[in-house]
């Protein structure tokens, strides 16, 4: 093999991004599908080939045979002594040849084999060298500014800007530079092609990424980012948490005079970043997530993962933000669906609620009420009460002993006031209730006391 073959391996490796070894196996690969364009594939060739020392040799199989007619098969017997020490007829003898020998039709289909196995080195060279460097930042330069697919070249390969992973109003230059995220690698459709590397500035990873590299305490784990909300191109809510009691992390992360900060809104086409303090209690976390509106009151409804907020008359614009944009980055930060009121429709609301509540409560006593058994006169009634038996549910659960005793009857006569309670919350078509079900109604009206108490330590606190 001339030793100039060896320089363009070297620079057919470092073009490609493949290994010797890769290109080595794509080599013999090749010169085997040629050999056996020309002898058949059901006769192994024998190849070494060494691109170290610029060596190659190819042997065919050839059959001994006592005159030879074709050349690519048989060989004679006295031919095959130059090969094999006392040969007979009917052996097999591995003959060397010439590859230049092989033709055109053969050097054509080893060219194909060669640029399929190039072809699959190259895409499993690119996939090793990226897998690892998934939801990292790279830098590219752009080579075709399509709006649908903005191809960068970062290196060794191209990589794509889905036009849904682009922030809105952005428009790239052909030769521009461009920091994006590594998103995924997406196996390419065409098997003939390379994996296709999507990158992304609208991710989360993304910001998360660039306050790494702009913040030192965030690459170095001092500061943690609890959670990322973002509307690409426009506003993005961003939880902090310093492992350092000493260091203040919103601080930290916003710079002397913003500078750390506006450095990654600059790159994210000024968009406005909002960093605010993570916290364990989820009263905290959801007041200062709808920052900078001033939260008054907070209502938790735990059942269906929901809170109220309650903000002064003049700030609940503030609260929910242009097109609803503060309230909804805040609801994706803390994981809760929100409700911002003013002060004015929450005291609306809330007296609709205890006019409610006084209305079920009312029902409540009209259907429990001890009043609804004819037979009880208001001293059998005011001696129940005294006794802890203050509704039809009590009245049905208490023993006939036992009442007998504090209403001086019989048993048969405590059985009948018994069944009397029994009969008429059966009519009613009311299920029996535990005590919990009705400590729950009597508690409703607190709701909101304790949630102002609550509210009021956590400003406290603050």
């Amino acid at each position: 093999m001339n030793r100039d073959f060896t320089k363009i391996v070297d620079e057919l490796c470092r073009e490609k991004g493949i290994s010797r070894q890769a290109l080595e196996e794509a080599l013999h690969n090749m010169i085997a599908a040629a050999v056996a364009k020309k002898i058949g594939k059901y006769l192994e060739p024998e190849i070494n080939l060494d691109l170290e020392r610029g060596f190659l040799d190819v042997k065919i199989p050839k059959e001994v045979t006592e005159t030879a007619v074709s050349n690519w098969d048989e060989l004679s017997l006295e031919e095959a002594k130059a090969y094999k020490e006392d040969p007979q007829l009917g052996d097999m003898v591995m003959v060397p040849i010439n590859t230049d020998t092989l033709g055109v039709q053969a050097a054509m289909v080893g060219k194909q084999r060669l640029q399929e196995k190039l072809r699959e080195a190259e895409k499993q060279a690119i996939y090793d060298e990226y897998k690892n460097k998934i939801g990292e930042i790279v830098n590219g330069t752009v080579i075709n500014p399509e709006q649908r697919k903005t191809k960068i070249n970062i290196g060794k390969t191209e990589a794509i800007l889905p036009y849904s992973e682009q922030i809105f109003g952005e428009r790239y230059e052909r030769g521009s530079h461009i920091r994006a995220v590594l998103l995924e690698i997406r196996a390419n459709d065409k098997d003939k092609e390379v994996p296709r590397l999507i990158l992304s500035r609208t991710s989360d990873e993304f910001l998360k990424k660039l306050f790494e590299a702009e913040i030192p305490e965030v690459f170095d784990g001092i500061i943690q980012i609890k959670a990322i909300a973002r509307e690409p191109g426009e506003r993005s809510k961003v939880a902090v948490y310093s492992i350092a009691p000493n260091i203040d992390p919103v601080g930290a992360c916003i710079g002397i005079k913003g500078t750390r900060i506006n450095a990654i809104s600059k790159e994210l086409r000024d968009e406005k970043i909002d960093v605010v303090p993570w916290s364990n209690n989820p009263i905290d976390f959801l007041c200062n997530a709808i920052s900078p509106a001033k939260v008054l009151l907070a209502n938790v409804f735990e059942d269906d993962k929901n809170v109220e907020l309650v903000v002064p008359n003049d700030s609940l614009s503030l609260a929910i933000g242009k097109r609803g944009q503060n309230v909804k980055l805040a609801a994706k930060l803390t994981g809760w669906r929100l409700t911002v009121l003013n002060e004015s429709e929450y005291q609306k609301l809330r007296q609709d609620r205890m006019l409610k509540q006084e209305e079920e409560l009312k029902k409540l006593y009209e259907i429990y009420s001890l009043e609804n058994i004819s037979t009880l006169t208001p001293e059998m009634i005011l001696t129940l009460r005294n006794n802890g038996i203050d509704d039809l549910q009590k009245l049905s659960e208490t023993g006939v002993v036992e009442l007998s005793t504090f209403l001086a009857l019989s048993e048969d006569e405590a059985i009948d006031l018994i069944n009397a309670a029994v009969d008429h919350l059966e009519a009613q078509e009311i299920d029996d209730m535990d005590e919990e079900g009705l400590d729950d109604l009597d508690d409703a009206d607190d709701i909101d006391e304790t949630a102002e108490n609550e509210l009021s330590d956590s400003g406290n606190e603050q």
